[in-house]
């Protein structure tokens, strides 16, 4: 499994091109907080910030909250996709490899409650979860909650 990201940044590139303009986005140290992702379709334009865990939390940096809530703020289209991927065991329980896609405006409360808070939030905060790897997310699902109207 390829960095913190989970290596979403290429699968959503990859999966959701079709009608779709993606943009990696590395800014480094002259820029902290901004989102892996911008992409744009159908008229709409949005960031996403992308995430691995192994569990249920997630490792935002204050930048990112930051950024994600303000951006939202002030009318930006902002989520957050975390892979949750372990490869199973005894503690662990059996393999996973998930898709949560959550709104980027919650970035505070997922950072510091995780993904079993979004969970029990679903309504206003998860967007989708799909199991089974990437080859089995319902991508058009996925398209479909990046370019939803507000």
């Amino acid at each position: 499994m390829a960095g913190p990201d989970g290596d979403l940044r290429r699968l959503f590139c990859e999966h959701l091109r079709s009608g779709m303009h993606w943009q990696p986005v590395e800014t480094g140290l002259i820029s902290m907080g901004v989102p892996d992702a911008n992409f744009c379709g159908s008229g709409v334009e949005g960031w996403v910030e992308c995430k691995q865990t192994e569990g249920y939390s997630v490792t935002l940096s204050p930048e990112q909250v930051s950024w994600l809530f303000r951006r939202h703020r002030n009318g930006g289209r902002v989520f957050v996709a975390v892979r949750r991927w372990h490869t199973g065991g005894p503690r662990k329980g059996p393999p996973v490899d998930e898709l949560w896609l959550l709104r980027g405006q919650y970035a505070p409360d997922l950072k510091t409650l995780g993904l079993r808070w979004a969970e029990q939030n679903a309504s206003g905060v998860l967007l989708g979860r799909w199991p089974g790897g990437p080859a089995r997310w319902a991508w058009n699902e996925v398209r479909s909650m990046l370019l939803r109207s507000k």
